[in-house]
């Protein structure tokens, strides 16, 4: 799959027929990213590390992104009567991390999370114009709805 504006890449796809009804609904990506912290020591206490981390930086550091579960939500208010292909992409990105310990002692380490949440949905006989659609949902359209 090739990379997406901003790095975006697709956590979940799901392309919906309507007139076949929800036997070809069919789940194309299901791919949430994971958010986890890597130290270079085992000094760290997790729960309180992420806690600072979740409040410093206001990222998720644990958790997972929620793809299909939330593009599912999402494309159930979608009342389109033609094909379409509702879309998750996130932005992966890593963050260095540094601890100071109480005695001084410095701890590094790097924080693999997610920002940019983009939901959204696209119909796949519309031709868009420029500045009409995100380019996720372009992207998404060129790859899914052949």
């Amino acid at each position: 799959m090739k990379s997406l504006p901003r790095s975006l890449t697709f956590t979940a796809i799901r392309k919906v027929d309507p007139p076949w009804g929800d036997d070809k609904n069919v789940a194309l990506v299901d791919k949430p990213v994971t958010a986890k912290v890597e130290w270079e020591s085992d000094r760290v206490n997790e729960a309180t590390a992420l806690a600072a981390i979740e409040g410093e930086l206001e990222l998720n550091a644990s958790g997972t992104s929620d793809a299909l579960s939330g593009l599912d939500r999402f494309l159930s208010g979608v009342k389109e009567k033609k094909v379409y292909v509702g879309y998750a992409a996130v932005e992966k990105i890593t963050v260095p991390l540094s601890l100071k310990c109480l005695d001084g002692t410095k701890i590094r380490g790097k924080l693999f999370t997610w920002i940019n949440a983009e939901l959204g949905v696209v119909v796949c006989a519309t031709k868009y114009g420029k500045g009409e659609a995100p380019a996720a949902a372009l992207k998404a359209q060129v790859e899914f709805c052949g």
